[in-house]
């Protein structure tokens, strides 16, 4: 199973090595992300400035420390990749595989319509019992089916 950012249409090693630079590059975004997601919600914990739960607290924390762990294992994987020019011929040969990215295509659609189907479900039956719930969910399936819209304008002039 390959995974969602890992399709490629570098055509020889030298481009997947941007590409893998590039993905470097959002893995330090990540480590940093999750640090300043953690270390805030320690200090706002020790200092008192929140009265939320420690569940919620913990929550932060943990996000934070496993989004920073991610972002250095990912990154020294990918380092790794860098060093051997056999397997980076490899990963790219993985990685601009058509089936391959055909077959990630649609799985992702199909979680996307799961997860409208949930959300919508979700927004209506919840929405019952707690009328924020609706507001909420409503909001992020537009911006979904927005952000959709606008993207499938602007790769239909790309490409």
């Amino acid at each position: 199973m390959r995974g969602i950012i890992c399709g490629t249409t570098a055509k020889n090693n030298e481009e997947y090595k941007k590409t893998i630079k590039a993905r470097m590059g959002i893995m330090v975004v990540l480590f940093v992300v999750g640090v300043i997601c953690a270390v805030v919600a320690y200090i706002a914990h020790a200092v008192g400035i929140t009265n939320l739960p420690e569940r919620i607290l913990g929550v932060y924390t943990g996000f934070g420390v496993g989004l920073a762990t991610a972002g250095v294992i990912i990154f020294i994987k990918l380092f790794l990749l860098l060093r051997n020019e056999e397997k980076l011929k490899e990963e790219r040969l993985k990685n601009v595989d058509e089936r391959l990215q055909e077959i990630g295509n649609k799985a992702l659609r199909t979680g996307f319509y799961a997860m409208l189907i949930a959300f919508y479900a979700i927004a209506l039956i919840g929405g019952i019992f707690y009328p924020v719930l609706l507001k909420i969910l409503m909001i992020l399936l537009a911006v979904f089916l927005i952000t959709y819209g606008i993207a499938f304008k602007v790769y239909e002039k790309k490409m």
